[in-house]
């Protein structure tokens, strides 16, 4: 596993994932519109990093039929030979994504059209075809087409990124869905995702996953999309906490918690459930998620292959009952949804869960 960051917000999350990842040997995505310059930035500083560079083109505008990349969109002196020859020596990066635009949900002439501009990525060094796409594509509704169009291409190695407003994979459908691409395209990148969503899909046949180091790289946006969730309260980055499998904000440990044991990481010496707003200790959270997210995944990894789904489910149930023992009067508990759904669907009697850390 890997993590995606760009220099977007007070949290310094670029340079914290970059020296993260140097010191263990992850590969670090950056998705920037000035990730050339990053990455150069960071190689320059960080001798021996491994990276992966996310131009962004993707969040600008939709793919159409005629305009697919942004190869046919301006820059007729370029070949995508020539174009991934140019972002490689400038970024120092070890792969690059290629420049596709976002396709639409239903919009099946505009992925064909990415597929076919991007037909020749397989052979061209240090590029890797990429597809964003609407994560409503992962609906029972679209699934069948989306695959049925992705396997008509002669090319078999694809990133994929999935972006809607809010939370794109936080619905039972879609994390179904994205279990049946992975099952088509063994061995695909998933991109931009939260540890939950990540972690599942290493156990189900991703090659890489890259979290993303802040909430705007772990919910991707769609083109044009505004507003989405609030601030996170005490306006602070969401806390990885792996004994409930949660990311929510300290203020949000401390009202849960409020009449137990705070939540403890020992690996930063620190409770996790106090932080003031302030860059440095923003910077102090992003790290940790880091290296919390990065030992979870190293646990699922650890398992042999074949067990991994099931092992995974068993921590992720184990996680989710928890919360019903949080019985602070402060502030209402709620299970995320994305641990909720898996659960559910791994569920060998097809039960809902309840907010509250419960079987229905």
């Amino acid at each position: 596993m890997g993590f995606a960051a760009a220099e977007t917000s007070k949290c310094d999350e670029l340079a914290v994932a970059a020296r993260h990842c140097a010191a263990t040997g992850a590969v670090l995505l950056v998705s920037s519109t000035d990730a050339a310059g990053q990455l150069a930035t960071i190689h320059e500083s960080t001798p021996g990093i491994v990276t992966v560079a996310d131009p962004r083109i993707w969040n600008s505008r939709y793919a159409t039929e005629d305009t697919p990349t942004l190869i046919e969109d301006g820059l007729p002196i370029f070949t995508l030979e020539e174009w991934t020859s140019s972002m490689l020596a400038t970024s120092k990066a070890t792969a690059i994504l290629t420049p596709s635009f976002c396709i639409k949900v239903g919009d099946r002439l505009a992925l064909r059209a990415v597929l076919d501009a991007t037909s020749t990525a397989a052979t061209i060094p240090g590029l890797v075809t990429f597809i964003a796409i609407d994560a409503a594509a992962l609906t029972s509704s679209h699934i069948a087409d989306f695959l049925a169009d992705m396997a008509a291409t002669p090319s078999r190695r694809f990133a994929f990124l999935f972006a809607d407003k809010s939370k794109p994979l936080a619905k039972y459908d879609r994390l179904q869905g994205l279990r049946k691409v992975l099952a088509a395209f063994p061995g695909s990148w998933i991109l931009g995702v939260d540890a939950l969503a990540g972690t599942d899909a290493l156990a189900h046949g991703a090659g890489w996953v890259a979290v993303g180091a802040s909430s705007s790289r772990r919910w991707p946006r769609r083109p044009g999309d505004t507003g989405g969730a609030p601030l996170a309260e005490g306006f602070l980055p969401g806390t990885f906490l792996r004994s409930i499998l949660e990311f929510r904000s300290p203020a949000i440990y401390a009202d849960w918690y409020a009449n137990a044991r705070s939540p403890r990481c020992d690996t930063c010496g620190r409770n996790l459930d106090f932080f003031e707003p302030t860059p440095a200790d923003k910077a102090r959270i992003i790290t940790h998620n880091l290296h919390a997210i990065s030992d979870f995944a190293g646990e699922v990894m650890t398992q042999p292959e074949s067990a991994r789904p099931e092992w995974l489910n068993q921590e992720r149930v184990e996680a989710f009952l928890r919360h019903a023992a949080l019985t602070s009067m402060a502030k209402r508990v709620e299970a995320d949804y994305t641990l909720r759904y898996l659960c559910e669907i791994d569920d060998p009697m097809m039960r809902e869960t309840t907010p509250a850390g419960g079987w229905k």
